[in-house]
């Protein structure tokens, strides 16, 4: 009986998924092959079946562009560039109050350094703004396959006979060892033991080779494990490929809402199987692990929320996914009118399901722990409108491409009840997707 549920639903959903991505491709491919833009932002509601799939935006041909290197912010309008210090919080407030129009971007971890008095001590790895929005002069809205032009007009043009994307990884290297993992893990646990933490979200990254288009990656992707964030940055000499399941932040109007995952359970073939996996999320680790993220996110809004409008609107909700189930919770408040909406984004940042708790002192031990500087992992990619409303991601799932070159940052949380092996085989889970594409190519991951 499971089985006859499961087989057609399936087939439905990425027959579903073929049709959507095909309208999508076919139009990404004639707006690359009529513009040459080297600037292209696209947040993609891909997962269709999903309660929080519902936009998805194409920007293109940007009127203007802010960046933040540290404090070295760069603007570009009219063909010119601006350069000067200032804090990239203040800047990017500056920038999105003067110009009350369409902002798409990302928002880099370490910009965490600028709200608090922290410090990444790693080298970063490549040249990758802290931040970057562009403010496009060509706006796509598809909604329920339906595409309709907000800004601009759809250059003139026949549809693409061929896709112009190609790619290959051409290899996958793991930056830590499971001995070292289970070594790390075991230096987290004694440190909750002995009270520094409650929770801290651990991570190492997945490197290697990349060939070709990076959008090719995105399509594979998405075509492996379609979601309701994800998004394709593509600005000059860098490409960011996401594949997240997980909303930070999102305001419409007056209402703020923030939807934590803590919790993942692989998908099973077998249907009785996959049940007992979606049995698991439900145990008191992961249960303890998404509520004290839920009691952070509540502390992170009330900063910018209406005195007593923080509610808890649902707490561990199972929701399936291609290749994972996940535990997901959501948070809501109240805003005044009067709050600008940089510095709610700002208050929230970065997610506490990318942290741990308290926030403050895990961010200071996570980079500690780590090997590497997690820049755009743990961020947030998404928009400002003009009425000052918007909708973040959280970076997870996310291969960002440079200098034909990869980096897939993988992590979990680590309670006082984690199971080190239990943890590294999790991060194996959410590292799948790279495994997938490469065993497909024929080649093998390291």
């Amino acid at each position: 009986m499971l089985r006859s549920k499961l087989v057609p639903k399936t087939k439905e959903i990425f027959y579903h998924h073929q049709m959507e991505n095909k309208k999508l491709n076919d139009i990404v491919d004639l707006l690359r092959d009529q513009l040459k833009s080297e600037e292209l932002i696209i947040l993609e509601s891909q997962f269709a079946d999903h309660a929080s799939s519902e936009t998805s935006y194409i920007a293109s041909k940007p009127i203007s562009s802010i960046s933040a290197f540290g404090k070295k912010i760069t603007i570009r309008e009219e063909g010119e560039s601006r350069i000067f210090e200032m804090d990239p919080w203040e800047a990017l407030k500056e920038y999105q109050a003067q110009k009350k129009n369409w902002l798409f971007g990302y928002l880099g971890y370490d910009l965490k350094d600028y709200i608090e008095n922290l410090r990444s001590t790693h080298p970063s790895s490549n040249q990758i703004p802290d931040y970057y929005f562009m403010e496009p002069s060509l706006l796509l809205k598809v909604e329920k396959g339906e595409i309709k032009t907000v800004l601009g007009r759809i250059p003139k043009g026949n549809t693409v006979e061929e896709s112009l994307s190609t790619g290959l990884i051409e290899s996958m290297n793991s930056e830590m060892e499971e001995e070292e993992y289970v070594k790390k893990v075991l230096m987290i646990k004694e440190m909750i033991r002995e009270g520094d933490f409650y929770e801290l979200n651990f991570s190492y990254p997945i490197t290697g080779n990349y060939i070709g288009d990076p959008y090719w990656l995105y399509q594979k992707m998405r075509d492996i494990n379609p979601v309701p964030f994800g998004s394709f940055i593509q600005i000059p000499g860098l490409s960011i490929c996401c594949a997240s399941p997980e909303r930070f932040l999102k305001k419409k109007g007056n209402r703020i809402l923030s939807e934590p995952i803590k919790g993942t359970s692989a998908r099973s073939l077998e249907p009785l199987a996959d049940e007992i996996q979606k049995e698991l999320l439900m145990n008191e680790k992961n249960r303890a692990e998404n509520l004290m993220i839920v009691d952070l996110v509540r502390h992170d809004l009330s900063a910018v929320a209406k005195t007593g409008s923080v509610r808890v609107s649902k707490l561990y909700d199972i929701q399936t996914f291609v290749t994972v189930h996940q535990l997901i919770s959501a948070v809501e408040a109240e805003v005044d009118d009067h709050v600008n909406p940089v510095e709610i984004v700002k208050a929230c940042f970065p997610m506490g399901s990318m942290t741990g708790a308290p926030k403050i002192k895990v961010m200071n031990t996570i980079d500690e722990l780590e090997s590497y500087r997690r820049g755009i992992y743990s961020g947030a990619i998404g928009y400002f409108n003009p009425d000052g409303d918007f909708d973040f991601n959280v970076v997870i799932r996310t291969a960002i491409v440079q200098n034909n070159s990869y980096i897939y940052p993988v992590g979990g949380a680590i309670t006082s009840d984690s199971d080190p092996v239990n943890e590294w085989e999790e991060t194996k889970i959410k590292s799948a997707m790279i495994r997938n594409i490469l065993a497909k190519n024929g080649i093998d991951s390291k």
